[in-house]
């Protein structure tokens, strides 16, 4: 499969979620911390989605996924998650009802045959990343994004960060010219007295020397 990262706003997004385990819950919360409508089918549900429902977080619908009449809610559905590792043939069925509907499909039970991947993710100031294994170990996915999180916060790249986040800004209002700009973008990239100003984090310095590159350019 050809996946392709993405960060989507889920707020205004509907989930529905087959099972009410540990998987399933995880999903569960996490979909509805994101802001979107989250729906879960299960008949055994976990004391935290049950205190998730009770609050008004979810809608868990207590029923026997195998028997419910998923009519009743495909229609708002934009992602559908299952997460029942047991039952191969509702799986099989629910993923047709999801392609025929243009449903997106998560496949919790088998990450080769996925068709979205929910990986892990991390932040740090203001830096936000994601990491998945394709399936080869969720834990070693776990390891590898706390690596880049200790390492990404040992660095020298937040004050970068917030400098060219200036520098942008002040381009993409001097510069109307979309081909200029990328032009500057890439020659700022490589320029190492713009990156030492950066470092500093002078950001009056950053702002004199991008307008100076402008100046340059004709602007």
């Amino acid at each position: 499969m050809a996946r392709v990262p993405l960060y989507i706003e889920f707020s205004d997004k509907s989930v529905l979620i087959i099972g009410g385990g540990y998987v399933g819950t995880k999903r569960a919360l996490k979909f509805s911390e994101a802001g979107a409508h989250v729906i879960v089918i299960a008949l055994k549900p976990s004391m935290e989605l049950i205190r998730a429902s009770s609050m008004g977080n979810v809608d868990l619908v207590v029923a026997d996924a195998n028997t419910f009449n998923y009519d009743r809610v495909m229609g708002r559905v934009n992602l559908l998650v299952y997460a029942i590792p047991t039952n191969s043939e509702l799986k099989h069925k629910l993923r047709l009802l999801a392609s025929e509907r243009r449903i997106l499909f998560n496949d919790t039970t088998n990450a080769n045959e996925t068709e979205v991947v929910v990986p892990f993710e991390g932040e740090v100031n203001g830096i936000r990343f994601a990491v998945t294994s394709e399936g080869k170990s969720g834990v070693a996915a776990s390891m590898v994004r706390d690596y880049i999180q200790i390492t990404l916060s040992k660095s020298d790249l937040h004050p970068i960060v917030n400098a060219w986040y200036e520098a942008k800004q002040l381009i993409k209002k001097l510069v109307d010219d979309p081909h200029v700009r990328m032009r500057i973008y890439f020659m700022l990239k490589d320029d190492e007295h713009f990156l030492e100003i950066a470092r500093s984090g002078d950001i009056n310095r950053v702002v004199k020397y991008v307008n100076e590159v402008i100046k340059n350019h004709g602007y």
